[in-house]
């Protein structure tokens, strides 16, 4: 079984920072994990005040059995809230935003990308 660690880069100035890393789902193998995974990687909505936010996406082993607690973007959330993005923002930028925030079901009804 597989999990991803989402991880969140903000840049400010010249220097960047991990603003957050997170995991998300179950997956029966890695080819399954690297598939979903790559809808989630590359350039997030830019909060104002800041040059560039993008994510990565690691796939890791994990035993079998292990349920994964997905956890929520919040920080992002907030971040977006108090520094709207300007302008039009990198090619899918929101889709990415909008697939992190979509709940994953639970047994039985698992998202195909995980079968």
């Amino acid at each position: 079984m597989y999990t991803m660690i989402l991880l969140l880069y903000l840049q400010q100035g010249l220097d960047v920072t991990l603003d957050q890393a997170r995991l998300r789902g179950e997956f029966k193998t890695q080819a399954s994990c690297e598939a979903a995974a790559r809808k989630l990687r590359g350039p997030m909505p830019i909060p104002r005040n800041l040059q560039a936010a993008w994510q990565d996406v690691m796939c890791i082993k994990i035993a079998s059995g292990v349920q994964v607690n997905d956890m929520l973007p919040v920080e992002l959330g907030k971040l977006l809230e108090a520094n709207p993005p300007l302008g039009c923002q990198a090619e899918n930028a929101w889709a990415r935003v909008a697939e992190m925030c979509r709940r994953q079901e639970r047994a039985g009804k698992q998202d195909p990308t995980q079968r």
